[in-house]
């Protein structure tokens, strides 16, 4: 499949007369359907699966900072999920939790003071964000290839293993949805202050968020004329937004970088050498095989088997990541492979000294969106080859969420 970068074109015209549009209303149909069918259908999958592993499995042992937040639907806020209930409810009460940066447990808080409970509100949150990216992703994989590619796309990313994250109390699915709608409103809309603004809002979601200043300075750089002068502050909106969270900290407390000195004292992880990264990343690769099994991991109330069965996932989903980078070179626009490099290629400078490096890197991955729409534009040639990647993908995905909804670590 060749990738078509499409422009705007000047509407069609016959001798004189305007030649009949497509229908906006029946456009968007044709949009929506597929991916509210896609959306519909994965997200009732992990809910389905998440179920089943908060009920009917052993639950593992797990202490931490904060207890999980009580309600229903309580099990999609385990892990960092109860950072971000926690923030929500109390704010910045603590040096440490400013590691996480604040909309999405901002949108918590508005959640919550409609009475919803926090858990509730932060699944209602991801999954409605999900449905957004999806839509970005599904409009961007038609402008640059066709609606059978863009259709590929949304349903490997929607069924991809760790997309369980998006129904999580997560701040992934709304960064995904914002970064997303940032690339779609400058590559399909064409309008850099409307795109400057999502990313603005996704670099208070995760830091990652700044590199979004990539495909909007590139775009800006090769049509000026198009945007003018005033585009400048669509480019750089996704610094500002980086600027605005590390203004309120210094404000705070007297440090702009608390979030990322929080990370590195209670985390266990710095900025350091990627080769190293790499090297210990490959040496723990054997650690969790003989755990794919899931008998082995859920017949203990232990999380040590979940935890080395991550650094053999983190391996394959990194080898995925690579591979997918590959693929982008020639099917992406160079703007949005900018963007896709470093945000594949990042966390690899972190070093863990834990014995977990590239830890939680099959959830990084999930939100480099132009990674899905290069595989879904090689997959799309072939209707089997997608049912068996879906079909296989979906499989561990169920894996992963039960042990994720019974307190074992995935990512």
């Amino acid at each position: 499949m060749t990738l078509a970068l499409r422009g705007r074109g000047a509407p069609a015209t016959v001798h004189g007369d305007a030649a009949p549009g497509p229908d906006p209303a029946m456009s968007q149909r044709r949009i929506w359907v597929p991916v509210l069918l896609v959306w519909a259908a994965s997200r009732v999958f992990f809910f389905v699966f998440g179920a089943i592993g908060h009920g009917a499995v052993l639950q593992a042992h797990v202490r931490g900072v904060y207890p999980e937040p009580l309600g229903a639907l309580s099990y999609w806020a385990h892990w960092d999920g109860r950072w971000f209930s926690h923030i929500a409810v109390n704010g910045y009460d603590t040096d440490t939790a400013t590691a996480f940066f604040p909309l999405y447990p901002f949108v918590l808080r508005v959640g919550t003071e409609v009475g919803l409970g926090v858990a509730i509100a932060g699944v209602v949150v991801s999954t409605l964000a999900t449905l957004a990216a999806l839509y970005f992703v599904f409009e961007l994989g038609r402008k640059w290839y066709d609606e059978r590619a863009a259709l590929a796309a949304i349903v490997i990313l929607a069924f991809f293993p760790t997309a369980f994250y998006l129904n999580a109390v997560y701040s992934d699915a709304l960064f995904l949805a914002l970064s997303a709608g940032c690339v779609w409103a400058i590559q399909v809309r064409r309008q850099l202050l409307l795109a400057g603004a999502f990313a603005f809002l996704a670099a208070l979601t995760r830091n990652i968020g700044g590199l979004l200043i990539l495909p909007l300075a590139y775009e800006w750089l090769r049509s000026r004329r198009e945007f003018g002068w005033s585009g400048l502050v669509g480019v750089a909106a996704p610094v500002l937004g980086v600027l605005t969270y590390a203004l309120y900290l210094w404000r705070r407390s007297g440090d702009p970088l608390l979030f990322s000195t929080a990370y590195e004292e209670n985390w266990d992880r710095t900025v350091g050498n990627p080769l190293v990264t790499l090297r210990d990343a490959f040496a723990h690769a054997h650690d969790g095989v003989s755990y794919f099994a899931p008998a082995r991991v859920l017949e203990t109330a232990s999380t040590t088997p979940p935890t080395l069965l991550s650094n053999t996932l983190n391996v394959l989903f990194f080898g995925f990541a690579c591979c997918a980078l590959v693929l982008a070179v020639r099917r992406v626009p160079p703007g949005v492979l900018l963007y896709a490099i470093p945000a594949a290629l990042g966390p690899i400078v972190l070093n863990d000294t834990r014995g977990l490096p590239l830890i939680s890197y099959p959830r990084y991955v999930l939100v480099v969106f132009p990674l899905f729409l290069a595989v879904g534009a090689v997959l799309a040639r072939s209707r089997s080859a997608l049912v068996v990647w879906t079909v296989g993908s979906a499989a561990v995905g169920a894996y992963l969420t039960v042990l994720f909804a019974s307190w074992r670590w995935v990512a």
